[in-house]
């Protein structure tokens, strides 16, 4: 390994050297050794280096090569996670689960279960629906509903009562509780896994049409 612009006479230059590269540039311990030699042979007999300075250069590449084990370590661990989450990701195909999302994949003259989760009793609950242009198709209005997982079906029609056609559609949640103050809601899609994807790095799993990451799932069904 090259140790060009470092100055091989101070053991300082070395350390200052490691603590500013980044950890696949440090030096292994050969090189380190090898600088400390050069040092003391060619320090000043009359103005040696103190024990104190000496312990203390010691001390911060002890520092240093620690924190490049644990970034070892940890990138190790991540990649193990990694891959748990790729095999476990793969065996949900073909399952169904709740994830959070906000998209419900209809057929014409079907009717949907559209999943919420309130943070906090509502006194009144208003589901907004859009289809693809971005267009309020239906609302449902309801009242006095508890806190936790919540579940209402859609009879899949808009507000003329008429049958909607086959298509991905979106909703929003929004809930006052009796004061009117508002109520945090978070939306959920309930749905077959049908497919995972790795593009980014991380597995996506489609649901119901819509791309999934792996760690919003919410629940898995048996």
């Amino acid at each position: 390994m090259s140790v060009q612009n470092v100055d091989v006479t101070s053991l300082s230059g070395y350390t200052e050297y490691i603590e500013s590269s980044a950890t696949e540039d440090l030096m292994d311990e050969e090189v380190f050794l090898n600088l400390l030699v050069t040092q003391l042979q060619n320090q000043d007999p009359l103005d040696p280096m103190s024990n104190q300075d000496f312990l203390m250069q010691l001390a911060t590449l002890s520092q240093v090569e620690e924190q490049r084990t644990m970034n070892d370590n940890l990138e190790t661990l991540q990649l193990y996670q990694s891959s748990i989450n790729n095999a476990q990701s793969l065996a949900l195909i073909g399952k169904e689960v709740i994830a959070s999302g906000d998209t419900v994949s209809l057929e014409r003259g079907e009717e949907k279960d559209l999943h919420f989760y309130l943070d906090a009793d509502a006194a009144e609950v208003e589901i907004t629906i859009y289809n693809e242009s971005g267009s309020v198709v239906r609302q449902i209005t309801k009242s006095e509903m508890d806190s936790g997982d919540q579940v209402v079906a859609w009879d899949g029609k808009d507000r003329n009562n008429s049958p909607l056609d086959s298509g991905v559609y979106t909703f929003e949640v929004t809930a006052t509780n009796d004061a009117g103050d508002s109520v945090a809601v978070q939306t959920m899609i309930s749905g077959l896994v049908t497919s995972v994807s790795f593009a980014n790095g991380a597995p996506e799993l489609e649901i119901d049409g819509q791309k999934v990451v792996f760690g919003n799932l919410y629940e898995v069904k048996q």
